[in-house]
């Protein structure tokens, strides 16, 4: 069972492309690197799944001729007029 290798290979490249009979390095550096190409598949996922639950769950766009303009009084009023409508309770 246990033979000669011919070859020896990281983790990452038996993972990618498979090691057809190599030996596989247990390193720091295969360990490593394998994780850090796991880390950015998973931050890849969770930025592409954000992307699509943000466009899931936004609001319908508004037709822009519904749009109710902004409110405006009839009259209006000076504060600091002596006879207005609206002042302030010091006299």
């Amino acid at each position: 069972m246990l033979g000669t290798c011919e070859q020896t290979v990281s983790i990452l490249y038996a993972i990618v492309f498979g090691a057809e009979g190599a030996c596989i390095s247990i390193g720091l550096w295969s360990i490593l690197s394998a994780f850090a190409a796991f880390m950015v598949l998973v931050v890849l996922a969770q930025w592409v799944a954000r992307r699509i639950w943000a466009r899931l769950t936004q609001a319908p766009a508004e037709m822009g001729e519904d749009i109710a303009p902004p409110y405006e009084p009839a009259v209006k009023d000076d504060p600091k007029y002596k006879d207005s409508a609206i002042r302030s309770g010091r006299r």
